[in-house]
């Protein structure tokens, strides 16, 4: 359970921050009539609280807070089936909280002129190519996330900070075509509660997760070594060591589980 509500948080915390980002660049420009943080602010706020989450829950769930990187964990076969279930359905629900918070505190006119801050496509953009600048997006994303922190010889001090730095670069690439979501759940939320759920749901649902699945499996297939695991020798290198930003195994997950529910995990079912 802890593990699902660590991620609850991830996707509360990336979609609260950086759709009330957009809110707050919008109310400083209709009632202010001033300089706005503008694009390079929304994407550093978008990635900056992405890095800052992965460091906080990251030894506990993987700090995913996307739906897209988890399904990429589960077909690379790092979680469970029932990890999924429970990472996406709290995943999903976070952003709905997230956008449902931002809609209460700022005014209602407001976060409506934003349609709550949720991803929409630009002037001249087909859902097909929004989904194909998603695909690549996310294809960014979720690559350097298995080059950092996955790969067991990945620097995964450097993990959060370099997953949310290449965030931000997603948005301020996308934020113009896409609003540069990488996230199912980024777009679920804000596009429930600011009436935004449309026909164009392919582009941030379908392309994300295609964009993921297709870094994963590359990076499964060229680059990481089945071989190569972490020995104690490595471990001693890296001491102090570098914090954990992947979620447990399904086996460590079940043991967590059944210690969590005062089960003998070696026990009978």
């Amino acid at each position: 359970m802890k593990r699902y509500i660590a991620e609850f948080i991830a996707a509360f915390f990336l979609v609260f921050v950086g759709t009330a980002a957009i809110v707050a660049d919008q109310q400083e420009t209709v009632t202010r009539l001033q300089s706005t943080i503008g694009t390079l602010g929304i994407a550093l706020a978008f990635g900056l609280a992405l890095a800052v989450v992965i460091a906080a829950v990251g030894r506990i769930s993987g700090g995913h807070g996307n739906p897209a990187v988890s399904i990429a964990f589960y077909i690379a076969k790092r979680i469970s089936l029932k990890d999924l279930g429970g990472y996406v359905a709290a995943q999903l629900l976070g952003g709905v909280v997230a956008a449902l918070v931002v809609k209460q505190i700022f005014p209602a006119e407001i976060v409506s002129s934003v349609g709550s801050g949720a991803p929409a496509l630009g002037q001249g953009i087909s859902i097909l190519q929004g989904g194909l600048i998603e695909v690549m997006l996310t294809f960014f994303l979720v690559f350097v996330i298995w080059g950092v922190a996955v790969d067991p010889k990945g620097p995964k001090i450097l993990a959060p900070l370099a997953i949310g730095l290449t965030y931000a670069f997603g948005v301020i690439v996308g934020i113009a075509s896409t609003g540069g979501a990488m996230n199912p759940a980024r777009w679920f939320g804000p596009a429930l509660l600011g009436d935004q759920l449309n026909s164009n749901w392919p582009a941030w649902v379908l392309g994300p997760i295609v964009g993921a699945l297709i870094a994963s499996t590359a990076y499964e297939l060229f680059f990481m070594d089945p071989a190569d695991e972490v020995t104690v020798e490595d471990l001693e290198d890296l001491e102090p060591r570098a914090p954990e930003v992947v979620p447990p195994t399904p086996a460590e997950a079940a043991v967590e589980d059944a210690a969590a529910d005062g089960k003998d995990p070696d026990g009978p079912a």
